[in-house]
């Protein structure tokens, strides 16, 4: 029995990309055990693990209709594909305080998104209640990211540890200056709420809780997908919009790829220092190796995790949530995992 963690970046619109990539696992048997997720990651891994109907796929697609904006007729794809400069009725709207405008700190609120929340998600699933029931009634364990405002750290909502509830998913998406920030419960051992703005700008990869959470596990088949929704390499901007576009990728790419590599060196040492069990059996001059600091540290991880990257290529229109981009996305996402999975799940 295999253990899996998936991990969600955040990335507006391009997050129909990981609903496509959650699709496909659940379509070939691979259902993620832990999940982290920051920003519209979060949003999305909130409603896999607390699908209120119990049916993860439905509640998705469900989710991003309510996302999804009108689209104006005619075909005007470049006004349907910015249409969510107006506001997103499923996630947020624009502010119309105008009287206040000097003291604002934020140009929309994001109100809609609790009660977007609120009918696809049963938060009873997401807190240390679920984790006392039969393992085969519990929901995945569910890891959120936010940035604490004042304290600048990152903050971790884990659901086995404390109850997560819609104000931890409206946190860990709270980008400046679009959002404002969103006063949400501290995780334990901290008490009271504190402010919180978008996980992203700290770590818009969080893939570190979910080694942590796998590596708890006595299951030696470990695994790990990370969705990538900015890859590294694209093309020279041409406007305004591609430049803004441009350096958002290259902010949450950079640390991102700093990330998977250390993870990578740390399943290569974990791979090394087994071998050198197998070699300590055999040759009594090595077993003082294991007396090596280094050698206690790289035993406390119990296994290696396998981890697979998917990656999104277009990084256009993260404001798009015309249902054209969407289904574009969330197919690409389907593709894409597809040709991630091992020939024994394709013919599965």
């Amino acid at each position: 029995m295999a253990v899996t963690g998936l991990v969600l970046q955040g990335g507006g619109a391009l997050g129909a990309f990981e609903v496509g990539v959650i699709e496909c696992l659940l379509d070939h048997g691979i259902t993620p055990d832990v999940v982290s997720g920051v920003s519209i990651g979060a949003v999305n891994a909130t409603v896999l693990c607390g699908a209120r109907n119990g049916d993860p796929k439905t509640s998705l697609r469900a989710l991003w209709d309510d996302l999804t904006t009108l689209s104006v007729p005619f075909q005007l794809d470049a006004v349907n594909q910015n249409i969510s400069v107006l506001g997103n009725p499923g996630m947020y709207l624009p502010r119309t305080d105008y009287w206040n405008l000097l003291r604002w700190t934020s140009f929309y609120e994001t109100e809609p998104l609790i009660a977007t929340l609120e009918r696809q998600v049963d938060f009873d699933k997401l807190g240390p209640g679920n984790f006392k029931r039969e393992p085969s009634a519990q929901a995945p364990r569910l890891i959120l990211t936010a940035t604490d405002l004042l304290a600048g750290q990152l903050a971790k909502f884990d659901s086995k540890q404390m109850q997560i509830m819609p104000a931890h998913v409206r946190a860990s998406g709270s980008l400046p200056p679009s959002f404002p920030p969103t006063q949400a419960a501290a995780p334990p051992p901290s008490t009271g709420e504190r402010l919180y703005w978008d996980g992203g700008l700290f770590d818009n990869t969080p893939l570190s809780k979910v080694i942590d959470a796998l590596q708890e596990s006595d299951d030696p088949d470990k695994s790990m997908y990370v969705v990538n929704l900015f890859p590294s390499a694209a093309p020279a901007p041409e406007n305004i919009p591609e430049v803004l576009a441009r350096m958002m990728t290259l902010a949450f790419s950079n640390k991102s790829e700093k990330d998977l590599k250390r993870a990578q060196q740390t399943t290569a040492l974990i791979q090394l220092v087994s071998e050198l069990d197998r070699l300590m059996d055999k040759h009594a001059e090595l077993r003082a190796l294991s007396k090596h600091p280094g050698y206690a540290v790289v035993k406390e991880f119990k296994a290696a995790i396998h981890i697979t990257e998917v990656t999104n290529r277009d990084v256009t229109g993260a404001s798009d949530f015309s249902a054209a981009g969407i289904e574009r996305r969330r197919r690409a996402g389907y593709q894409a995992m597809t040709a991630k999975l091992p020939k024994s799940k394709l013919a599965a």
